[in-house]
C-alpha cells in the first residue's frame, strides 16, 4: 500500500483556506454559544438561526458533494477547517451525522437513490442518519443483523444512531443474501426511533427500531460495507480535525489563565510544572494537526486515505482527551462543574473516544497496514 503519488507535493494551506477558516471562525464566534447543537427541528430560536448560517451562508451541508448533486465540489480539506472551528465552539447537531456520515455513504453507494437525496442533503433541507450499529455498537460488518424483506422491508434495531432524532432519512445497513446493502428508510411507519442519555448533550443519539419498514435499496446489492467504509474513513478525519480545534481552544485558554491567574505572588504560569503540562499541550496539538491535515488531503478511497485515518484516529482522539484533562489542572481542577466551559470539551473528548472505531481500533488497523510493508 504506497500513498497517492498526488499528495507528494509539499503541503501548505492557501489563503483561500486561511480566509474561509476566518469567515467560519466568525461566524461561530458570534453566532454560535458554547457547546450549542444547531437543528433545523430545534425550538431554540438559536438553533435554528446558525443551522440557517451554515447551510445558506456557508454551504457546509453540501461542502464535499459534487456540483452536478447541488453541492460545492470541495474536498475533505475543506471540510477539516469547517470541522476545526466548529471543533473551538464545541458546536454539535446533525451536521457530522449528515454532511458527513451519511452523506460520504451515499456517495461511495451511488446509484438514483442517492441522486435523488444528495440535492436536499446539500441544501440542509434533509438531515439524514447513518445507522449502522446493533448491540454489541461496533463498527464490523459481522455483527449487521437488521432483516431484508420483502418489497424491500426492514426488520433490526440499531443502537446509538447519531442524530436519529432530528433526521427526516435514515440510511440503514441491513443483511440480505447477496450481503451487507444499504437502504434509505423514513421515519413513520415501522420506525420508532427513542432517544438515549448521552454524556455529550450536543451529540444526542437514538435507538432506531425497524418493524417491517419500508424502504429503497441505495447502490448495488451486497456492496453495502464498502460504502460505510468509507463513511467511516470520512468520519474519522472529521472527528479528528475536531478534535484539533477543541484542543486549541483549550490550550488557548490555559496560557491565558496561567499568565493571568496569581499565586504566591506571581503567574502561576512561572512555575515549572505549569510550563511543563503546557509544553506537552501544545505539543500535542500540533501533531495531532499535522495528522488531521495530512489525512484529510489525500484522495478518498485511496491507500493514503486509509492509512491517514488509522494515523489520526490512533492519535488525535487521546491527545485531545490528555489535553482536555491537563487543561482541567491547570484551570486548578475547577472545571469539573457546568460553571466552567472546559468540562465541554472533556465530555466531548471522553464521547468522541467511543463515537466510531476506538483508538485501539485504529492502532490494530494501523498494525496490519504496517505488516504490508507501506
Amino acid at each position: 500500500m504506497n500513498p497517492d503519488p498526488a499528495a507528494a507535493a509539499p503541503f501548505h494551506w492557501t489563503a483561500e483556506h486561511e480566509e474561509f477558516r476566518g469567515v467560519v471562525r466568525k461566524l461561530t464566534e458570534t453566532r454560535a454559544p458554547l457547546a450549542c447543537a444547531p437543528s433545523p427541528s430545534s425550538e431554540d430560536p438559536r438553533e435554528r438561526e446558525l443551522w440557517r448560517t451554515w447551510t445558506t451562508e456557508l454551504g457546509l451541508p453540501g461542502l464535499v458533494i459534487p456540483e452536478e448533486h447541488g453541492g460545492s465540489g470541495f474536498s475533505r480539506l475543506e471540510l477539516a477547517i469547517a470541522a476545526e472551528e466548529l471543533g473551538r465552539a464545541v458546536a454539535g447537531g446533525p451536521l457530522f451525522a449528515s454532511a458527513v456520515l451519511a452523506t460520504e455513504a451515499l456517495l461511495a453507494a451511488g446509484g438514483e437513490v442517492a441522486a435523488e437525496v444528495l440535492p436536499g442533503l446539500a441544501a440542509g433541507t434533509t438531515v439524514a442518519a447513518l445507522a449502522v450499529t446493533e448491540g454489541t455498537r461496533r463498527w464490523q460488518a459481522e455483527d449487521i443483523t437488521t432483516a431484508v424483506s420483502g418489497t424491500p422491508r426492514l426488520t433490526g434495531t440499531k443502537e446509538a444512531v447519531l442524530s436519529a432524532a432530528d433526521a427526516t432519512l435514515l440510511v440503514v445497513a441491513a443483511r440480505e443474501d447477496a450481503g451487507i446493502s444499504l437502504f434509505a428508510a423514513e421515519p413513520g411507519d415501522g420506525v420508532e426511533i427513542t432517544p438515549l442519555e448521552v454524556l455529550d448533550p450536543s451529540r444526542p443519539m437514538a435507538r432506531v427500531t425497524l418493524r417491517d419498514a419500508p424502504a429503497r435499496r441505495v447502490g448495488e446489492p451486497g456492496q453495502g460495507w464498502a460504502a460505510v467504509e468509507r463513511a467511516l474513513e470520512a468520519g474519522t478525519i472529521y472527528l479528528a480535525a475536531e478534535q484539533v480545534g477543541g484542543s486549541r481552544a483549550l490550550l488557548d485558554a490555559a496560557v491565558e489563565h496561567a499568565k493571568t491567574r496569581v499565586q504566591f505572588g506571581q503567574p502561576i504560569g512561572r512555575f515549572q510544572g505549569v510550563k511543563h503540562r503546557l509544553a506537552d499541550m501544545a505539543t500535542r496539538t500540533e501533531l495531532a494537526s499535522a495528522a488531521a491535515a495530512w489525512a484529510a488531503w489525500q484522495p478518498p478511497g485511496s491507500d493514503a486515505a486509509t492509512l491517514g485515518a488509522a494515523v489520526a484516529g490512533a492519535y488525535c482522539s487521546d491527545a485531545y482527551l490528555e489535553t482536555a484533562l491537563d487543561a482541567i489542572q491547570v484551570h486548578g481542577g475547577m472545571a469539573i462543574t457546568w460553571e466552567h466551559h472546559a468540562h465541554r470539551y472533556l465530555r466531548r473528548a471522553r464521547a468522541d473516544a467511543a463515537m466510531l472505531r476506538s483508538p485501539r481500533d485504529h492502532r490494530r488497523a494501523l498494525e496490519a497496514l504496517i505488516g504490508t510493508g507501506i
